[in-house]
């Protein structure tokens, strides 16, 4: 195993898939057995039968089959995800319309005909070829409400936020200067209230955001840096921005985090353009610009709330 792929594994917390796929259906999945074989991932099949006319029963009868080969093997229900193409066993695993309790077990249904359109999953995929590991383990972690870790780069962590990262957060944006070209944090109250709508509206529909800045060695969080929206004159934008915490400033986080950022919104995001908004007596944050390719963009001028506009093309190859 590579070492980026140690890194891979640690932070990992699917540990099964349970593949209920007929064996005639012709699917490739030959990148995802080995990644699965690579990470340790255990693959649970689903011996197929025919179905009664009971089929809420043959779900259950199923879903405890699933259950004693997860107790055999050590795995809980939501470190599992389900991959299936049983329409009803979407359903019943999802908790729609059943008397069960959400089990935390992601499911990911295989839509092999236009008739099953609308059943409920957490992915409905049309083939496996560009289907990894680490795609499967997001789709669980947001089946149990788990941040994303997005990149990793020398020295840090970039993962989404969480309610627990408050505290800090207020440590980080009380430091000397922070708040002198950024606006501070909200009341504790109201800062709760916008975290929590921000991980389930922003990160949950657009995968992306205002992420946190974390040290792979300590866990000491440096900040904050990622891709937001930004209404303007022209229209909404997608904007790069960053903080670091007053102590770690001038050690070179913010260009190794946001360059790694510039990378993931091309390669992962299919981002064409981002821009950076800075108050003109920023001149740590102009020159930072300047280092990482952006150029003043000219129809905006001072551009809009005195701020100005920094533009970054990025070509998708």
């Amino acid at each position: 195993m590579t070492e980026k792929q140690k890194v891979i594994q640690a932070q990992l917390t699917l540990r099964a898939v349970v593949w209920d796929l007929p064996d005639h259906l012709d699917i490739d999945t030959g990148r995802l057995q080995q990644e699965m074989e690579c990470f340790q991932i255990r693959m649970i099949s689903v011996a197929q039968a025919e179905h009664n006319r009971n089929q809420k029963d043959d779900c259950r009868k199923k879903y405890q089959k699933i259950l004693e080969s997860l107790a055999a093997a050590g795995i809980l229900e939501h470190e599992t995800l389900l991959v299936t193409q049983d329409a009803a066993m979407a359903a019943y695993v999802s908790g729609d319309g059943q008397e069960r309790i959400e089990s935390g077990m992601a499911v990911v249904f295989y839509e092999n005909t236009k008739e099953q359109m609308g059943v409920p999953a957490d992915l409905v995929v049309l083939g496996f070829e560009e289907i990894g590991v680490q795609f499967l383990d997001r789709v669980q972690k947001r089946k149990n409400h788990l941040p994303w870790n997005i990149l990793y780069t020398e020295r840090t962590c970039v993962r989404e936020i969480t309610a627990e990262d408050l505290d800090e957060l207020y440590v980080i944006y009380e430091g000397e200067g922070i708040t002198d070209f950024t606006e501070p944090l909200f009341e504790r109250k109201k800062e709760e209230e916008y975290t929590r709508s921000y991980i389930q509206y922003m990160y949950y529909y657009y995968g992306y955001g205002m992420w946190v800045i974390q040290d792979r060695q300590s866990g000491k969080l440096l900040g904050r840096a990622g891709i937001e929206h930004r209404p303007t004159q022209q229209g909404t934008v997608m904007e790069l921005g960053y903080i670091i915490r007053a102590e770690e400033q001038g050690k070179g986080y913010a260009t190794e985090v946001c360059q790694a950022i510039l990378a993931y919104a091309k390669q992962e995001l299919e981002i064409k353009e981002l821009h950076c908004f800075i108050h003109p007596k920023n001149q740590a944050s102009i020159h930072l610009a300047a280092k990482l390719g952006f150029v003043r963009c000219g129809h905006t001028g001072a551009a809009q709330d005195g701020l100005l506009d920094f533009i970054k093309c990025i070509h998708i190859s």
